[in-house]
């Protein structure tokens, strides 16, 4: 029997699962050619547990790691790379029912013409009984099977449940803009294209989340009805009716209305049954009827979310930046994104940038990012007659864009980032129950500092902005003890002040496992420094290191490198780059392989606010942090302990001497260091901070 069969699974943080998943696959071992586990971008070793679980199981298989955010796109690419003559495609967290690989060969090669043969499947949903699921009612007729399959007349091929001849996909490809219905848009082509084969032998188990799915429906409503149905008009080009099409689009619309109903989300669910009404058939049909009825009567009685029960409706959350917050880079948009996701996992999250944010999107479908302005948009009129020193320009029609998104978002809370925003916070403030402003630093503080002035006496502008923001919103949050102390010092308004720290960039990304020191192979030690690199207090910081203090190390330690690594370096900073055993890494797609390379970080900083992300990134990795007092200002970290510290130049250097020369003392650092940021700064921590700091004070935690 030839090994023909080439089984693609997509994980994203799979390790949980895909053992199992492969496990099943060992009984039909004869006829896998190849197995491509797709890994993107996971955080918890899901490719060291799949190859760990094919060497034990002997299986054939290749992890190939990327970072697409896309179940369709991963499955793209193992479509690309396979060289089986039949594919199949398992989700990570499924099971194969023994044999069914083999039954599938089978009856796909007992009719030549036929381009998939599918077999049942067990639906297995938490709290219900298992559901069997088998393929009837398909015939040797193309265009009827696509149109029955679409309008919900024929049973849905699950992901598992069915083997594709590689002929049969040739050109045809998973929708990689959407995470709802890029299966049926799949199969729908395949079904246009060839015949199908069918056997009632159950060949799956799989593992149906519905509170996932609804979540997924409800984020962005109107644009995930619009992406699909862009993909499913995609389809009349292989031939598709239209009816069909249009059936299908409508049928989507009605689906989301119905989860919306559900999540009292009246308005968004009024928006979707208009594209249900548009449709002659499924517009004047009992269900429609009975919608339209259920958001009339609970518009009439004002039904409002209710956050403390366990069937509350997610609690929307838009989040105002000047930067674009995604991809994070640096300390800002890292700290929003960082709070954007903890808040995702309470309901869906708006991330609104005033400058032009890039066509990407987070992988995580909780979370939608948009731009407030246009390239074109530079030339327009600002928002008010004059700005204070430290406030953004902001153009006016970022205000009318917002004003707009908040109609169609409904947001339960607004964020806006810090003190460069005010111009936005008074025109929001009838706009929502709960406004929040964020401070990342007391503004007035950070510029005392950056003046060399004593706090009285700098920019009495800001201090006023500061004093009228906190009598307009709601809530106020900053990263520390320390920034809450200060911002009470300068204003009496009672207004509630929240402590949400920075936690830890990426988080998702990293191991929670200490992984191994690095080698010495790249010279002893290498000394990191991450940040942005155009931010004066960064370049005041990478000057001191790369002249003064790199310099005294290399007397005791000649091979010592520094690696200065962020964006937009100063041109201060390209000239450190030339001088000896310092590297600049400009604009670095990843700081991951920067840090894992890395023996000690060394953050000088004798200027700034707010918490230092870059010290909690290095602890998290593993790396041993020295830094001046400023630096780690507000961290609550103990000296000695969880990182060293000292306030000169000279003694920043001859601790990294010292700690260098005594491997003890650095693995026990690194352990402890590592340890205590995960469990303060970690994705619990900060989730729980930024859920109190919505005011749900616990609720549903």
């Amino acid at each position: 029997m030839a090994a023909d069969i080439t089984v693609v699974i997509p994980a994203r943080n799979a390790a949980a699962t895909l053992d199992i998943a492969l496990g099943s696959l060992v009984a039909d071992k004869a006829v896998i050619r190849e197995i491509l586990v797709i890994d993107d971008g996971s955080d918890d070793r899901t490719g060291a547990v799949a190859r760990q679980s094919a060497q034990r199981h002997g299986l054939p298989l290749d992890v190939v790691s990327v970072r697409l955010g896309s179940a369709g796109a991963a499955r793209n690419i193992g479509i690309e790379r396979a060289s089986g003559t039949s594919l199949f495609f398992l989700d990570a967290d499924d099971e194969v029912m023994a044999g069914s690989l083999s039954l599938l060969r089978s009856a796909l090669a007992g009719e030549p013409r036929a381009g998939l043969a599918v077999g049942a499947s067990i639906r297995r949903t938490k709290g219900r009984p298992d559901k069997l699921k088998t393929p009837h009612g398909y015939g040797p007729d193309r265009q009827q099977n696509t149109r029955r399959y679409l309008r919900n007349e024929l049973w849905p091929i699950a992901m598992g449940s069915a083997l594709v001849a590689a002929w049969a996909t040739d050109g045809i490809r998973f929708p990689e803009a959407i995470g709802l219905d890029e299966d049926t848009c799949y199969w729908a082509a395949l079904l246009a294209r060839a015949e199908i084969v069918t056997i009632d032998t159950p060949v799956l188990l799989y593992h149906h989340d519905e509170e996932r799915m609804a979540r997924r429906f409800i984020t962005g409503p109107r644009q995930t009805f619009l992406a699909i149905a862009r993909e499913l008009n995609g389809l009349a080009a292989a031939g598709v009716e239209r009816d069909a099409l249009q059936w299908r689009k409508a049928w989507i619309a009605q689906r989301i209305a119905r989860q919306l109903i559900k999540h009292a989300m009246l308005a968004d669910a009024a928006g979707m049954m208009r594209a249900v009404k548009a449709h002659q058939e499924l517009g004047r049909a009992w269900k429609a009827v009975q919608y339209q009825a259920r958001i009339r009567i609970g518009r009439l009685v004002g039904i409002r979310p209710d956050i403390s029960t366990g069937s509350a409706a997610p609690r929307r959350t838009l989040i105002v930046s000047f930067d674009p917050a995604y991809p994070p880079a640096s300390g800002a948009d890292l700290r929003t994104f960082g709070n954007a996701v903890a808040a995702a996992d309470i309901g869906p999250v708006c991330l609104a940038s005033v400058r032009p944010a890039g066509s990407l999107q987070p992988p995580d479908c909780d979370i939608r990012v948009v731009s407030l302005t246009t390239e074109a948009d530079k030339r327009s009129h600002s928002l008010g007659w004059r700005r204070v020193r430290g406030e953004n320009r902001i153009p006016r029609p970022a205000l009318a864009r917002l004003k707009a998104l908040v109609r169609e978002f409904h947001p339960d809370a607004i964020i806006v980032e810090s003190i460069p925003l005010f111009k936005l916070l008074q025109p929001l403030r009838p706009l929502t129950r709960r406004l929040i402003l964020d401070m990342h630093n007391v503004e007035s503080d950070l510029a005392a500092q950056t003046s060399g002035n004593a706090p009285s006496a700098v920019s009495p502008e800001i201090r006023r902005l500061e004093r009228r923001a906190v009598a307009i919103v709601d809530r106020i949050w900053v990263c520390s003890k320390l920034d809450r102390e200060r911002l009470k010092a300068i204003t009496a308004h009672e207004t509630p002040v929240d402590i949400v720290p920075n936690g830890i960039p990426r988080a998702q990304e990293l191991s929670r496992t200490l992984s191994p020191s690095p080698g010495t192979s790249d010279g002893f030690p290498v000394i990191l420094f991450v940040g942005h690199l155009g931010y004066h207090p960064n370049i005041d910081a990478a000057e001191r290191l790369a002249r003064f203090i790199l310099p005294r190390v290399r007397q005791a330690l000649p091979g010592a490198r520094l690696v200065l690594a962020g964006r937009s370096p100063d041109p201060t900073i390209r000239t450190l780059s030339r001088l000896e055993s310092v590297v600049l890494i400009e604009n670095p797609d990843d700081v991951a392989p920067l840090l894992s390379a890395a023996h000690l970080c060394i953050v000088p900083l004798r200027i700034g606010g707010g918490t230092r992300i870059k010290i909690l990134e290095a602890m998290a990795s593993g790396v041993p942090v020295i830094a001046t007092p400023l630096a780690a200002e507000g961290l609550d970290l103990t000296a000695g302990e969880d990182l060293l510290l000292s306030d000169t130049d000279e003694g920043l250097a001859d601790l990294a001497i010292e700690l260098c020369r005594d491997p003890t003392r650095m693995a026990g650092l690194r352990a402890r260091a590592h340890a205590t940021v995960w469990s303060r700064f970690g994705p619990p921590a900060i989730r729980d901070a930024v859920r109190d700091g919505l005011g749900l004070d616990g609720a549903s935690r």
